[in-house]
């Protein structure tokens, strides 16, 4: 079953450039969500493919409501997703049975498999009954679990299932002879006693495997997530268990079978709609925790509410008190709230102000955002409306180490004419001190030039310079052909002070330079006071 895109969906969708998520620090951001590299993973490639059909967003953002909306849900499934994911780690051995290896190991490999399948089908019916959920993807899942759970084989599969466990608990543990070659690899192995009572010894099990190099990629020993404390399902061959098979098999063989015969009613078993769910489940839980994170810390958050018209040609996107969440990572505590809107007449803002006035950090702000709205996930910001953009793009400032074939202006000029040829009337572009390295004189020239296509292009876009000329340029390029305007932001400067807000207004260089030179101790009030002391 799909709980990433709606039912008939065509599953088109954008991939997000590796410029865009370098220049948008979403790599950071993501391991700050997410729990182990194998979970931000799965996040990453889910949240940098856009869905094209606003139907998918929403089809998302009903599911990501239910989880956001319910703390209980969200851990029923966080407990859930474990034995989903373990039902993934077993699909080997249905693969090996149909292949006819029928050897006990491979048969109780798929005992475990099927009781798994029966208990995360019970757990998940129970969650899904005693909680309100309202999304489409939730309520179908509710229905294709109850019909499995409903018919009569699951019942019959569940009572084989306890009745072969049943009989075979009376094993409950074995005194294990085993014989090490000089480098410490196992040998040989002998079954000395099988025992109907768990063993004991001063020695954690866990810690001798360890130490003897038995556990192989656990989470715990291989930092790749997992849930803490759980050793989950390894599909490495466990040396010792490989070496025991032989004595078990010849101890149960009177239950080998029966096993068999049973094993052979469920061939046919396919867990398939479950395992399919994992990854959607993995986003879907991983933000929702985070949600809880932010809002427990005081910070707002909210589900962008979707324009209804899903045709528009030219979309409008509004953002209220939005935020940059990697100041939150950072542990800010007063971070400063911004307010910015994209609509068909107005879509183009050049954006001035001081050095670390927060120029940056505000249009990574809205490509993050622009990017979690887009992929069904909430946002950073007290209220977002409109339809998401289908394709984010960006250039910021390269490593000068990169630009040695083309030189720093040449591989901007490369970058530059990739990311026009890309845009079109939904995509939104982000510039970052583009043309920094020549002159003022070429940078207003070259800066109009790329203004005027993507004017014409329609697509939305913020453009960060010190060149102030470019912004005075404003009223020459609103009469270029292209239905939006081109707006003046300026990062607000109050009594010398940065206060990181955003306002409507013509850049003020000079009073650009006083802060500069006011901050590093360069006015001539203040060399004259330095030169005196």
């Amino acid at each position: 079953m799909d709980i990433l895109f709606a039912e008939n969906s065509k599953k088109e969708t954008i991939q997000l450039k590796p410029e865009t998520i370098k220049d948008l620090g979403l790599n950071e951001v993501l391991e700050n969500i997410t729990e182990g590299e194998k979970e931000m993973l799965i996040v990453k490639d889910i949240i940098t493919k856009i869905p094209s059909d606003i139907t998918d967003i929403r089809y998302r953002q009903e599911i990501m409501k239910d989880f956001l909306d319910n703390e209980n849900l969200t851990q029923s499934f966080s407990e859930a997703i474990w034995q989903i994911k373990t039902l993934k780690d077993y699909s080997n051995s249905l693969s090996l049975t149909l292949q006819k290896d029928n050897s006990l190991y491979v048969l109780l490999e798929y005992l475990r498999e099927l009781n798994i399948y029966v208990n995360v089908l019970e757990e998940l019916k129970k969650c899904l009954e005693n909680e309100n959920v309202n999304s489409t993807g939730l309520k179908k899942l509710f229905e294709t679990i109850n019909k499995v759970i409903s018919d009569e084989e699951f019942e019959e599969t569940k009572k084989d299932i306890n009745k072969m466990l049943e009989e075979m608990s009376s094993v409950q543990g074995a005194i294990v002879g085993v014989n090490f070659t000089p480098e410490l690899d196992i040998e040989q192995v002998s079954v000395v006693e099988f025992v109907p009572y768990k063993l004991r010894s001063k020695y954690k099990f866990a810690e001798i495997a360890a130490s003897l190099g038995l556990i192989i990629n656990s989470p715990a020993s291989s930092n790749q997530g997992g849930k803490p404390g759980v050793v989950t399902p390894v599909r490495t061959a466990d040396p010792l268990l490989v070496n025991m098979t032989p004595q078990i098999e010849k101890h149960l063989k009177r239950h080998f079978t029966k096993i068999k015969t049973v094993m052979s009613k469920y061939i046919t078993f396919d867990a398939t709609f479950m395992t399919e769910m994992y990854e959607g489940l993995t986003f879907y839980l991983a933000m929702a925790k985070f949600a809880n994170r932010l809002k427990k810390d005081g910070f707002e958050i909210c589900l962008p509410e979707l324009s209804d018209k899903e045709d528009i040609s030219i979309n409008s996107f509004s953002i209220k008190d939005l935020y940059n969440v990697r100041l939150f990572f950072a542990g800010e505590k007063n971070i400063v709230k911004n307010d910015l809107s994209f609509s068909p007449k107005e879509r183009m803002y050049i954006l001035t102000g001081p050095n670390r006035g927060g120029k940056t950090i505000i249009e990574q702000a809205v490509g993050i955002i622009s990017i979690m709205a887009a992929s069904g996930a909430f946002v950073t910001a007290k209220e977002c409306k409109g339809k998401p953009f289908t394709n984010i793009l960006t250039h910021f400032p390269i490593d000068e180490n990169l630009t040695i074939n083309y030189g720093r202006l040449g591989e901007e000029a490369v970058r530059i004419k990739e990311i026009v040829k890309e845009a079109d009337a939904n995509t939104l572009i982000l510039f970052n001190e583009t043309y920094s390295t020549t002159s003022a004189q070429d940078v207003l020239y070259l800066s109009k030039d790329l203004l005027k296509i993507l004017k014409e292009t329609g697509s939305a876009l913020i453009f960060n310079t010190h060149i102030h000329e470019v912004a005075r340029s404003i009223d020459e390029i609103n009469t270029w052909s292209g239905e939006s305007d081109c707006v003046s932001l300026v990062m607000e400067i109050k009594n010398n002070v940065n206060t990181f807000k955003v306002k409507r207004s013509e850049p003020d260089s000079k009073s650009y330079a006083r802060n500069i030179a006011e901050k590093y101790g360069i006015t001539y009030e203040q060399m004259k006071e330095d030169k005196s002391n």
